[in-house]
């Protein structure tokens, strides 16, 4: 929830950081966030392991086979896939509104998206049950599939509301299936491991969407991208079903 916050405030606020003290200043005071961040992380020092201590374990690492488990793979294969789904949605949605001259209303939809996200993260993480990940991830594509018949701006907002509202529950349902597969010794190395497969979607999701708008439609590209959610899901599922 946080995140879908950044990322709602974060566009705006460099935007008009740019139009107040140049796009030079801006880039020195967002990389002084980073820093300032680093910073904070490194002195709050928060646990990661159980023992609540946050040091390091000594002995010998685990054995890869150990822990690298076919659960672990099927959560960060659904992890990449959701990365796959949401960011090649908001490259075809933004493609959309550009060629159509709606260009002004990316920010709308997006604040939309972003804040139906929000909504369906709290929803989440009130619920006395958590869904299984594989659904949510099914849910996320197959929610995101409709957005490709839409004809105008609004439209599009309307019909992304269902991806929104799946989209920070699936990501929190990864996040915390790896988390609960993680080893105390290796948790450090999987939490890598999942940046990696978030970064595997995006470097995944973009040139997809591109080549589809390009070569078919911004239409075309949701549709693909949210299929790629729906079929991962039916692979992490009996992957993940080897964890109960």
């Amino acid at each position: 929830m946080t995140v879908e916050i950044s990322y709602m405030t974060g566009p705006a606020v460099g935007s008009l950081l740019t139009v107040w003290l140049g796009s030079a200043t801006t880039m020195r005071v967002i990389g002084a966030g980073f820093v300032l961040a680093g910073i904070a992380l490194w002195r709050l020092d928060p646990p990661v392991r159980a023992d609540g201590d946050g040091a390091a374990r000594t002995g010998p690492r685990p054995p890869l086979r150990s822990w690298l488990t076919r659960p672990l793979v099927g959560a960060l294969l659904a992890v990449t896939a959701a990365v796959i789904a949401i960011m090649g949605t908001e490259f075809a949605f933004i493609a959309a509104l550009t060629s159509s001259g709606q260009a002004w209303a990316i920010a709308l939809v997006n604040a939309v998206w972003c804040l139906a996200s929000l909504v369906g993260g709290f929803l989440y993480g009130s619920a006395r049950r958590s869904l299984p990940l594989p659904l949510l991830l099914a849910a996320l594509g197959l929610a995101t599939l409709p957005a490709a018949l839409a004809w105008s701006w609004w439209s599009l907002l309307f019909l992304l509301l269902p991806a929104g509202l799946a989209t920070a529950s699936t990501l929190a349902a990864g996040s915390a299936a790896i988390g609960d597969l993680a080893p105390d010794r290796v948790r450090g190395l999987v939490t890598g491991l999942q940046g990696s497969a978030t970064t595997l979607g995006i470097a995944i999701a973009t040139p997809l969407a591109g080549v589809l708008v390009d070569t078919a439609s911004p239409g075309v590209a949701m549709l693909a991208c949210g299929s790629v959610a729906v079929v991962a899901a039916g692979v992490a599922a009996p992957l993940l079903r080897v964890r109960a």
